[in-house]
């Protein structure tokens, strides 16, 4: 990833160097066309004696220079994008049509269309016309500006050795103008190409090869790896040195400093020395790249094996929540399949004990009087009372199955404690009378009231009293206390009973959990079904024992604001 990063980088600043260099070539264009146009001569050649740049060439400089420029570009609009190819196209035609007027020795006229060469009557050649290396040069460099992006089988990238090409040309004339050759005469004046117009060619060569700094030869130049680290660490002085050294030396040669064949061992053996050095550098940089590589890839390989480790974690992590999940949905649909059941036997269980309870009731009234139907009408009360066991636990059931699927249905509306109670234990009293227990209420001298199921609530007292009932011995007395606090209100049932073991305590609520050695029956449902609704009314549901001290259930539920009479 760091390699990727600095090759990106590096591509990113070529690129805006080939936008430089483009807008460097487009203004040194524009320069010299502007002294042909107001006829200063200095901007022309640079100083007399010195061959000028003809007004084609710094017509064809702007040109080349706004396609560099535009071909820099990261994303470019359509419309530039096509500003950029009429350009090369114009630089092409104007070198081919120069070339023609080389090959063919004819004059289309197209030298002095821009400016008339004032210099047409005082020297021979070619007034106005670009050197045929020059128009050599713009004839390539604008071919490898329209196929920037053409790639071929044979050569690859084909605008590179074109740039490459116009490189070595430029930089040949660069090396004579440094090296001493200042003065041109008679035809040779027009027929040389100008020190600007060399460094122009250079930067353009430079900048093809910049624009597309990842393709060809530049990939490696540009590459994240050691070839790329060497190839920008050698290529500048690799450049530079070698015609900086023979200018040197040529210079000391004309200051007769030493003769000609000294003159050129010096500048042999400072190449060698200069290449040496470069060489011996470049190795204990890739050395020291190589110990940096070594040690990244030994982090990034332990990154790697902790971010494996990781995923691995999550991966297990994922596992565990997904069977997890799995047994979830597996957990809701056997109670789904065991609600529907539930629905299935209910359904078809009620629907006969419906009928045995209303054919016992008719068969009672039909039966004779006398001992025998006495008898009979004893039958027929067994009858009616393990019905109405039957449908007990069904409905006992079909409640603790709504409560275990949290889809308990309550309407929830304000009531009156004190109406809920009279009315609840309405329907008990009668047990009490057969059981021979004293049924008593405890009520607050103030009226309250509590948010709940009405239903829900009386079956919730219905089970409490009933089991009281049941566990009182006859003569006890069962109580049921209503106390009011500041956000609930507090149901206590109180009996006179044995009491519950302390060890059955902890499994009182537990389903079909029943105290062994009672002799009372029932489904072990109540308690825990008493709970639930409770519960999911907003309430809690407790219970105090003391054996051979009667026990006490007290329930709460949501106390509602009364609101005060008008008035």
């Amino acid at each position: 990833m760091a390699g990727e990063r600095i090759a990106e980088r590096v591509s990113v600043h070529l690129r805006r160097l080939s936008r430089v260099h483009g807008a460097v070539v487009m203004a040194v264009g524009l320069v010299v066309l502007t002294a042909w146009v107001f006829d200063l001569p200095s901007l022309k050649g640079l100083r007399p004696g010195l061959p000028t740049m003809k007004a084609n060439t710094a017509l064809c400089f702007i040109l080349s220079g706004a396609a560099l420029l535009i071909a820099g570009l990261t994303r470019p609009p359509p419309a530039l994008r096509r500003a950029s190819v009429a350009s090369a196209v114009l630089v092409v035609l104007i070198s081919s049509l120069t070339l023609v007027q080389y090959v063919l020795d004819v004059n289309l006229g197209l030298d002095e269309l821009l400016v008339v060469d004032p210099a047409r009557h005082v020297e021979l050649g070619y007034p106005g016309r670009m050197a045929p290396n020059t128009t050599l040069c713009f004839l390539l460099l604008g071919v490898a500006l329209l196929c920037l992006e053409v790639e071929t089988r044979v050569v690859g990238w084909p605008s590179q050795y074109l740039a490459a090409l116009v490189g070595v040309i430029a930089l040949v004339g660069l090396a004579g103008y440094l090296y001493g050759q200042q003065e041109f005469t008679g035809v040779a004046r027009y027929t040389q190409m100008a020190v600007h117009t060399t460094v122009c060619f250079l930067l353009l060569a430079l900048g093809v090869f910049e624009a597309r700094s990842t393709r060809g030869f530049m990939r490696v130049v540009s590459g994240p790896g050691l070839g790329g680290a060497l190839a920008r660490w050698l290529l500048p002085p690799a450049f530079v040195l070698p015609i900086l050294i023979g200018g040197v030396v040529l210079w000391a040669y004309h200051s007769a400093a030493f003769p000609l064949p000294f003159a050129l061992a010096l500048i042999a053996s400072g190449n060698v020395m200069i290449f040496t050095v470069l060489v011996w550098a470049a190795g204990f940089a890739l050395d020291r790249a190589e110990s940096q590589r070594l040690r990244i890839e030994e982090e990034r390989i332990s990154l790697q094996a902790r971010e494996q480790a990781a995923r691995d974690e999550a991966a297990a992590q994922q596992r565990e929540r997904t069977r997890a999940e799995n047994a979830e949905r597996d957990a809701q649909r056997a109670v789904r399949e065991r609600e529907d059941i539930l629905a299935v036997v209910s359904h078809d269980l009620k629907n006969p004990l419906s009928s045995i309870g209303m054919s016992t009731r008719l068969l009672r009234r039909l039966l004779p009087e006398g001992e025998l139907g006495e008898r009979m009408r004893k039958h027929t009360h067994t009858i009616e009372r393990s019905v109405e066991r039957m449908d007990r636990l069904i409905r006992d059931l079909l409640d603790m199955a709504s409560l275990q699927a949290d889809q308990v249905k309550l309407n929830l509306a304000s009531h009156d404690v004190e109406e809920l109670v009279r009315e609840g234990l309405l329907l008990l009293e009668p047990l009490a009378v057969e059981a021979c227990i004293e049924l008593r209420t405890r009520l607050p001298a103030e009226r309250c009231q509590v948010r709940c199921d009405r239903d829900r609530f009386f079956q919730v007292l219905s089970n409490l009293v009933g089991n009281a009932l049941k566990f009182t011995p006859e003569q006890g007395t069962v109580t049921v206390e209503v106390v009011p606090e500041a956000s609930a209100v507090r149901f206590l049932v109180h009996d006179t009973g044995p009491g519950i073991p302390a060890e059955a305590l902890p499994h009182l609520f537990e389903r079909f959990w029943r105290v062994e050695g009672t002799g009372k029956k029932g489904t072990g449902l109540g308690l825990a079904i008493s709970r639930g609704l409770v519960e999911a009314q907003g309430g809690t549901l407790d219970v105090r024992s003391e054996e051979g001290r009667g026990s006490t259930f007290c329930f709460t539920l949501p106390r509602v604001s009364v609101p005060a009479p008008p008035g």
